[in-house]
C-alpha cells in the first residue's frame, strides 16, 4: 500500500503525469475493446453459421451417410440459395426458400419454428413477411401458400435475412437440387476444418497489431519515468522497490483502461452490429464474448503491463543518474531472423506439397504455425535488419541528420522500430488479406447476344424426373396463362448415345454433318418456333439442336453452335428445362415465377435468370469469408494508424533532453526535421519489400494449402496500392505530427541542469 501510495504521489506531481496516466489508460482502453470485438467477432461467425446451415445435407456437414427412411422421425429438406442451387429471388433480392416434407405427427424439431409445415403452410422470416405484405399476392405471397408463423432467431442469419420454411409433399422435396433426408436438424459452426482454420488466421491477423498498440500506449512516459525512478534511487530506494513502483504505475492505468476498454466494447457492439455480410447485419447478441474471457482480458492486459514494467526496471538496473542518459540497447544478435525463416518455410511446405499433388498429409494446423512465427518474427527481425542498414548507411551518410538518424538507429534499433511495427504489421494483414481476397472473383452478368446465351431475363427452371408427362403440360398451361407472359419454352436434352441406341441418331447426325460437318454430340432439342422466340435462327428446320453452353451463366466468347434436326430424333429427347418469356415487366417476372412454383410443375430447383444464376454460382462461404477479409484490413489500417502516431509522438516526448541539447547547440529545427523522417522512414523502408513478398506467400500458403491445390491466387487490383498509400499516409501524417512537436516540445526546461 505504501508502495502504491509513493508512487500515485510521484505520478501525480510529475509534470503531464496526469495526461500521461490518462494516456496510458484511453489507449489500452481502445485495444482492449478492439480485441474484445475481434473475439466477438470469431464467435458471432461461426453461431450465424450455426444458424444458417442446418437445411445443409448431412453429408456435407459431417461427410456421413445415414440410411433413413421417411416417417414420423424423419422429414425430407430440401434448401435452396446454397452451395451454388439457384435461390429463390423478388426484384433482385434473393430469398432462402427451404421446402420440407414431414408427416403431421412428425416428432424432429425444425429451428427457429414450433413445428413443421404442412404443404400449402409456409414460416417466414421477419423481414420477409414484411415484404410480402407490401408486395400484390401474386407477384410473391402466393408461391408460398398460407403464413402459419414468423420465424425466430434461432434459425436466422442476420436481422435482414430472407427465408421462407415452406411445407410440401415428399413426392415434390425428393427430387429437389440438394434435398435429403434428416434424423435431427442442427448446423455446423464452420463449413469446413479449412474455414476454421482460415477464421483463426484471420482473428490472430487483427490481434497482433491490437497487442502491438496496448504495448506501445502502456510504455507511455518511459523516458520521464526513468528520470523519477533515478530521483528514487538517488534517496536510497533499492531497484527491486523502484521496479515494484513501476509495475504499480503501469497495473493501474491499465487495469482502469481495461475496464474502461470494456465499456467501450459494449457502447460500441451496436455500431459494430451494423456490418453487413452477406446480404445481412449481425444481431447486437451475436457480438458476445463469454465472461471468463473479458475477465482474463482486462485482468490480463493489466498483469502484463505490469509484469513488463516490473521486468524492464529490474533489467535497466537504474541507478542515481541512470535517468540524465540515455542507454544505449542490447545489439540484436542474427538469430533474431530464425523466427522468420523458420515460419516461411512451414507456411510454405503444405502448400507446395498441396500444389505438386503430393499424397502426404500436412495437418492444417502447420499453416497457423507458420502464420505465427512470421508475424511474431517481422517484429523480431525488424531491429536486426534495422540497425545492419543503418551501420552501413552511417559509413556514406554525408550530412547531419543522415549522421545523426543512422547512428541513432544503430545504437536504439528496438525503440526506432517498435514506433513502425504497428505499421509493419498492419502492411503484412493488408496484403495477406488483399492477395487472399483474389481467390474469390466476383462473377459479372455476361452482356452477350441471344445466339451466345439464353437472354438475360428469361426465367430457367430444371424439371424433375420421371414426372407425369400430361400433368406436366397441364402445368405449364396454367403457367402460359399468368397475366404478362409471353411464351413458354420447352426444352429437351438430346443424348446421341441414347438416340443412336434407339436408332434414331443417324437423321440427326446426317442433318449435322450437312451443317457443321461433324456429328452432334449431347445437346438442348427446341422447336423452331420456340427457337426464334429465344432469338436464334433455326432456318427452315422444325427442330433445331444447340450446343450445351448455351443456358449457363458464363459467356463463351463466341455464338453458340446450332443444328437442324429432324423430328425423328427430337422426339428422343427428355425433356429437361422451361424457359419462361415475359413482356419485360418486373412485375410481370415476379408474377411468372410465382406461377412456375404453383402449377403444379415437378422441378428440380427454382425459376431463375442469367443474372440471378450468376449470383448463385459463387460459393456463398468463400464471399463470406472475402467479405470479413475486408473488415481485418479496415481495423488493421485504423489501428496503424493510432499506433503509429502515439509511439511516435511518445518517442518525441522522451527525447525532449536530447533534441533540446542538438537545439541549444545550434542545430536547425529543418536538420532535425530531417533527421526525424530518416529515423522514421529506414526502419520501415528496410523491412517494406520483405513484409509485402511475405504477405504474398503467406496469402498464397494459406489459400492453396487449405483448398487442397483446388484454389490459387493472383494479383490484387489497383485497390491494393490505394491500401498501400493509405498505409504509407499515415506514416506521413504521423512524422507531420512529430514536425510540430519539434517547435512546441523542446522547452528549455528540457535542458535547464545542463
Amino acid at each position: 500500500m505504501k508502495a502504491l501510495t509513493l508512487g500515485w504521489v510521484l505520478a501525480s506531481r510529475e509534470r503531464g503525469g496526469s495526461k500521461r496516466l490518462v494516456g496510458i489508460a484511453a489507449g489500452v482502453a481502445v485495444g482492449v475493446a478492439l480485441l474484445l470485438l475481434v473475439i466477438a467477432a470469431y464467435q458471432a461467425l461461426g453461431d450465424r453459421s450455426a444458424r444458417s446451415t442446418w437445411p445443409l445435407d448431412s453429408a456435407f456437414k459431417t461427410g456421413q451417410v445415414a440410411e433413413l427412411e421417411f416417417g414420423d422421425d424423419t422429414l425430407w429438406v430440401a434448401p435452396s440459395g446454397m452451395l451454388g442451387a439457384p435461390g429463390d429471388y423478388y426484384d433482385g433480392q434473393a430469398i432462402t426458400r427451404v421446402s420440407i416434407a414431414a408427416t403431421p405427427q412428425s416428432t424432429v424439431a425444425v429451428p427457429g419454428i414450433e413445428r413443421a409445415p404442412q404443404p400449402g403452410e409456409y414460416y417466414a422470416s421477419p423481414a420477409l413477411a414484411a415484404l410480402i405484405d407490401g408486395t400484390p399476392a401474386d407477384e410473391l405471397g402466393d408461391r408460398f401458400g398460407t403464413r402459419i408463423g414468423i420465424v425466430g432467431p434461432d434459425a436466422l442469419l442476420g436481422p435482414e435475412t430472407m427465408l421462407a420454411i415452406v411445407g410440401a409433399d415428399a413426392a415434390a422435396v425428393e427430387p429437389m437440387l440438394g434435398a435429403s433426408l434428416h434424423a435431427e436438424l442442427s448446423g455446423v459452426r464452420f463449413p469446413t476444418p479449412a474455414y476454421a482454420m482460415i477464421a483463426i488466421v484471420g482473428g490472430i491477423a487483427v490481434l497482433f497489431p491490437v497487442v502491438v498498440l496496448i504495448s506501445i500506449v502502456t510504455k507511455l512516459g518511459q523516458a520521464a519515468r526513468t528520470e523519477r525512478f533515478s530521483t528514487i534511487r538517488l534517496i536510497g530506494a533499492s531497484p527491486r522497490l523502484v521496479a515494484m513502483l513501476a509495475a504499480l504505475e503501469a497495473v493501474v492505468p491499465a487495469l482502469a483502461g481495461a475496464l474502461a476498454g470494456v465499456g467501450l466494447f459494449y457502447a460500441v457492439r451496436p455500431l459494430a452490429a451494423l456490418v453487413e455480410i452477406e446480404g445481412s447485419r449481425f444481431f447486437v447478441s451475436d457480438l458476445a464474448v463469454p465472461a471468463w474471457a473479458m475477465i482474463a482480458a482486462a485482468l490480463g492486459t493489466a498483469l502484463l503491463a505490469g509484469l513488463v514494467a516490473f521486468g524492464t526496471a529490474l533489467r535497466t538496473g537504474l541507478g542515481p543518474l541512470g535517468g540524465s542518459r540515455e542507454q544505449q540497447e542490447r545489439r540484436p544478435r542474427w538469430w533474431s531472423l530464425v523466427p522468420l525463416g523458420l515460419g516461411a518455410v512451414v507456411i510454405a511446405a503444405p502448400a507446395v506439397v498441396a500444389a505438386a499433388g503430393l499424397d502426404v498429409r500436412v495437418p492444417d494446423v502447420a499453416v497457423l504455425v507458420g502464420f505465427i512465427l512470421i508475424t511474431v518474427g517481422l517484429v523480431l527481425a525488424g531491429p536486426w535488419l534495422a540497425a545492419a542498414v543503418s551501420r552501413f548507411g552511417a559509413r556514406r551518410a554525408n550530412d547531419a541528420a543522415g549522421v545523426l538518424a543512422m547512428r541513432r538507429i544503430a545504437r536504439h534499433p528496438r525503440a526506432t522500430f517498435r514506433s513502425v511495427s504497428g505499421l509493419v504489421l498492419a502492411l503484412f494483414v493488408v496484403t495477406v488479406f488483399a492477395v487472399g481476397t483474389t481467390t474469390e472473383i466476383v462473377d459479372e452478368v455476361a452482356d452477350v447476344p441471344a445466339t451466345e446465351l439464353v437472354p438475360a431475363d428469361a426465367l430457367v427452371t430444371n424439371l424433375g424426373f420421371e414426372a407425369d408427362e400430361a400433368e406436366q403440360e397441364r402445368a405449364l398451361a396454367r403457367v402460359a396463362a399468368a397475366d404478362g407472359v409471353d411464351r413458354v419454352v420447352r426444352v429437351g436434352w438430346y443424348d446421341d448415345e441414347t438416340a443412336g441406341a434407339d436408332g434414331e441418331q443417324g437423321d440427326a447426325g446426317d442433318a449435322s454433318a450437312e451443317a457443321n460437318g461433324e456429328a452432334l454430340g449431347g445437346g438442348f432439342v427446341v422447336s423452331a418456333a420456340d427457337a426464334a422466340a429465344l432469338g436464334l435462327d433455326a432456318g427452315s428446320a422444325e427442330w433445331l439442336w444447340i450446343e450445351q453452353p448455351y443456358f449457363s451463366p458464363f459467356e463463351i466468347g463466341r455464338d453458340i453452335d446450332t443444328a437442324p434436326m429432324t423430328a425423328a430424333a427430337a422426339a428422343t429427347a427428355t425433356p429437361a428445362l422451361v424457359t419462361v418469356l415475359t413482356d419485360g415487366q418486373p412485375g410481370s417476372r415476379e408474377r411468372a415465377r410465382t406461377a412456375i412454383t404453383t402449377s403444379g410443375l415437378t422441378v428440380a430447383g427454382l425459376p431463375a435468370t442469367r443474372a440471378e444464376s450468376t449470383d448463385a454460382s459463387a460459393t456463398r462461404f468463400a464471399r463470406q469469408y472475402v467479405s470479413l477479409a475486408w473488415i481485418g484490413i479496415l481495423i488493421a489500417t485504423l489501428i496503424s494508424a493510432i499506433s503509429l502516431s502515439v509511439s511516435t509522438v511518445a518517442g518525441m516526448i522522451d527525447r525532449r533532453r536530447q533534441l533540446g541539447l542538438l537545439r541549444l547547440s545550434g542545430m536547425p529545427a529543418a536538420t532535425l526535421r530531417r533527421m526525424i523522417v530518416v529515423e522514421t522512414a529506414l526502419p520501415l523502408a528496410t523491412v517494406f519489400l520483405l513484409t509485402v513478398g511475405l504477405g504474398f506467400l503467406t496469402a498464397w500458403a494459406v489459400v492453396v494449402a487449405l483448398s487442397g491445390g483446388d484454389r490459387g491466387v493472383t494479383l490484387p487490383d489497383v485497390g491494393y496500392l490505394g491500401l498501400i498509400g493509405i498505409c504509407l499516409g499515415l506514416a506521413a501524417a504521423a512524422i507531420l505530427v512529430v514536425f510540430r512537436t519539434v517547435r512546441s516540445e523542446l522547452p528549455l526546461a528540457a535542458t535547464r541542469f545542463e
